[in-house]
Order: structure tokens, then C-alpha cells, then sequence
């Protein structure tokens, strides 16, 4: 079976494959948090987003104010095709179908890396030792960077509503969009049906339990869950 790959033929990363494998979302941009994390000041932290179904890839952009080119043409939605040309920025990349066994970087939110090591072409997650409490932190929102405490919460509820626990001015967050739930040493976060979804490490999800260095994407906003 082939996989999607990205291999940036333009920008300060020139000949660096990226591979779209085991994820079905993959969230592009300049935020660490993102499974192709793109180096470069002209991207916006949430870039736009590829969409996966077997061997069939999508791109959307993500409202950014300079846009997603495809092929030299600003798109909202395109289906890939082996060859095309996508540009975010300065960055232009190639999209192409490769067999599995290609070297390159998986797409993984797990921090980006310069060395060989084992966890960043294998997609690995770095964990972290619990230390004090669970937070939210806002980590790719220009006017809305912050952590934000779950302990004391039995509901979290975050969206674009005045309610909301966490309030925030993303358009492509829905009003009600996610809650977070405790329950004893856990936490739960549930899509209140939004607009666009909910997506935790790449997946769109309905409830799934949390766990230390989860990435959690919302509209154009990501969150990460941490312990600190």
C-alpha cells in the first residue's frame, strides 16, 4: 500500500520528506503541535489540513490570510494528486504516493528534531514526569496564548460562547464546541456536535480519554494537554 508524502522543494527545509502514515488528519503549520510542523515565519501556525482515506488525500486550508496554493491556485478544498504542487507561505512542497519503506519523518505531533533519533522517524510522543496539576495550554492563537488549570473542574467547557470556560474568537470554533470532563485521575473530551469536530493527535473523535502531550485541534486553535 502507498502513503502520502510531502517533500519540501522550496523554503529553508528544501529536501525534507514528510510521510502521511497511520494518521487519517494531519494538521500543517508553523506550531510545534502540528504533525507537519513547518519552520518558516510566512506560515501561519495552523496552516491548513490533510484529510486521508486509504490511498485518496485532501488538503483545506485553514482561513489563513495568505492562503493554501495548489498547483499556483488558492484553494479552500482540493483533492491531491501525485505531483501537485502545495505552497503555504514560502514553503512549497510536492506531493507525491510512496512505498512505505521511503526514509523520511513521519507525520507526528511529537516536537520536531534535527538528530536521527529513534522517536522522530518513528513518530514517537515524548512524555513528561506528573508533577502538580492537569492545564490546557492555548499554544498557536496569537492573542490568546495561556494555560489554563482543570483542577476543581468537573465540566470544562470550551467554545465561542461567553459561558465558556475557555472563550475563544476562532470563527471555526463552534459556540458549544468540546467539554472536558473529570473523572477521578482522568479526563474525558467530549465534541458537543460542533461545526467542525473535535481532533485529538490527528483523529476526530466524539469521547476519548486524555492523556499527558495530547494535541487537541479545534477550528484553526490547537491546545495541548499537559501536566506541570
Amino acid at each position: 500500500m502507498n502513503i502520502g508524502c510531502l517533500t519540501i522543494v522550496g523554503g529553508g527545509e528544501e529536501g525534507k520528506k514528510i510521510l502521511l502514515k497511520n494518521l487519517s488528519v494531519f494538521e500543517a503549520g508553523r506550531s510545534q503541535g502540528n504533525h507537519v510542523y513547518l519552520r518558516d515565519e510566512t506560515v501561519a501556525f495552523s496552516h491548513f489540513r490533510i484529510y486521508r482515506n486509504d490511498e485518496q488525500f485532501s488538503v483545506y486550508d485553514l482561513g489563513t490570510k495568505r492562503g493554501t496554493v495548489v498547483n499556483g491556485k488558492s484553494i479552500d478544498k482540493v483533492d491531491l494528486k501525485a505531483g501537485d504542487l502545495v505552497r503555504a507561505g514560502e514553503v512549497e512542497m510536492r506531493f507525491e504516493l510512496v512505498d512505505e519503506e521511503t526514509p523520511g519523518r513521519l507525520a507526528s505531533s511529537a516536537p520536531d528534531s534535527n538528530e536521527s533519533d529513534a522517536q522522530a522517524f518513528n513518530g514517537g510522543v515524548l512524555t513528561k514526569t506528573r508533577v502538580s496539576q492537569p492545564t490546557l495550554v492555548v499554544i498557536d492563537r496569537d492573542a490568546q496564548r495561556g494555560r489554563f488549570a482543570l483542577n476543581g473542574k468537573v465540566q470544562f467547557k470550551i467554545g465561542r460562547a461567553v459561558t465558556s470556560d475557555l472563550r475563544l474568537s476562532d470563527r471555526k470554533v463552534s459556540r458549544d464546541h468540546c467539554v472536558i470532563e473529570s473523572l477521578r485521575d482522568q479526563h474525558i473530551i467530549i465534541d458537543l456536535e460542533s461545526a467542525n469536530g473535535t481532533v485529538v493527535n490527528g483523529d476526530r473523535i466524539k469521547k476519548v480519554v486524555l492523556k499527558d502531550g495530547d494535541f487537541i485541534c479545534l477550528g484553526c486553535t490547537t491546545l495541548k494537554y499537559d501536566w506541570v
